[in-house]
């Protein structure tokens, strides 16, 4: 038999050991973000091999250093979302400050991928940017989830990113949230569980013990800050930046973020999940001075903290809402 040549555009994946075992499927969704039915329809076209033999099934049980391959089409030309805005919170010659959106994502998950990006963004601006990692990452220091708004640090250059980063590292540079979760908190808690990928659902992280096999550590601080008797804000302080820690610590305690289906929250309430990074602090690499930069609410979250928790404010002086969640956790740890 003629072996066939694939004419699309290769994209090559290399099976880790904590990977093992998974479903080819299951697999790919997680690298590629294709859906189930999009990877049953590409090995129906003998566009999937797996060690350089077109697979047959989505089900193939994957071992350690397997390679699969994606024939994907050429790059679809990515469609800026409409009325998109990202308000500038500071900027200087080194870097700069964003109020990131919901529904964006950072940077691609592959080279692929067809979703407009923060980075993208970014390269329209024509702003010089950092790029000591790949194309698709320049300027990028740090992540926010797609859901996720609030504060991000870019850098402009290859020095800044290094220092930056560094400071991420030792925690000079660190992170407040806020967030509304599904019940209150007994009360302030501190929670150090390592992290590691749910067992059936690779795109879900659980708390574990810190001798598991492939866990990563994480610290995550909650606090009390209102509640209404059903729900209450909260702020969190972060130590680590694994993905999707808050959302995962508060699952472990029972606590879930209104919106946040993925984790388990059962309410009512279906619009954005309603997570928002409020507080970024870091010294400046240039000048060392320290710099506190608060992240404005975005106006759903905004309208939906003075409906639930501050009716009785009038709410064109609630639009400058900011919440000192720095002096609130040293009060209480």
């Amino acid at each position: 038999m003629q072996e066939k040549t694939p004419k699309n555009t290769p994209l090559t994946f290399c099976v880790q050991p904590e990977e093992s075992k998974m479903r080819l499927d299951k697999f790919l969704t997680q690298k590629s973000e294709l859906s189930r039915s999009q990877i049953a329809k590409m090995i129906k076209e003998e566009k999937i091999t797996l060690n350089g033999a077109f697979v047959s099934k989505s089900g193939i049980t994957l071992q350690i250093h397997d390679q699969i391959t994606l024939f994907l089409p050429t790059k679809q030309e990515k469609s800026k979302p409409n009325n998109l805005t990202i308000p500038i919170l500071y900027e200087d010659e080194d870097l700069l400050i964003l109020n990131k959106p919901i529904n964006l994502i950072v940077h691609e998950t592959h080279q692929y991928d067809p979703q407009y990006t923060l980075q993208d963004w970014l390269q329209e601006q024509n702003l010089p940017l950092s790029n000591l990692g790949d194309s698709c990452r320049q300027g990028i220091v740090h992540r926010l989830d797609k859901t996720t708004s609030g504060a991000m640090v870019i850098a402009k250059n290859n020095h800044t990113h290094k220092i930056l980063s560094a400071q991420l590292k030792t925690k000079e540079m660190g992170r407040y949230y806020l967030c509304i979760i599904d019940s209150p908190l007994k009360q302030d808690i501190l929670i150090n569980s390592p992290l590691i990928r749910h067992p059936k659902n690779r795109l879900k992280y659980i708390t574990t013990t810190p001798n598991t096999p492939f866990s990563k550590k994480a610290k995550t601080a909650f606090f009390k800050i209102i509640d209404n008797g059903r729900i209450e804000l909260i702020g969190a302080k972060l130590f680590s930046g694994r993905t999707h820690q808050i959302r995962a610590h508060l699952s472990k305690i029972q606590r879930h973020i209104l919106g946040d289906h993925f984790y388990g929250y059962k309410g009512n309430y279906d619009s954005r999940i309603l997570l928002h990074s409020h507080l970024l602090y870091f010294t400046h690499p240039t000048t060392q001075q320290h710099l506190e930069i608060y992240a404005p609410l975005w106006q759903d979250m905004l309208v939906f903290l003075h409906q639930n928790f501050y009716p009785t404010q009038n709410y064109e002086d609630f639009k400058n809402f900011i919440i000192p969640l720095d002096k609130l956790y040293q009060s209480r740890f």
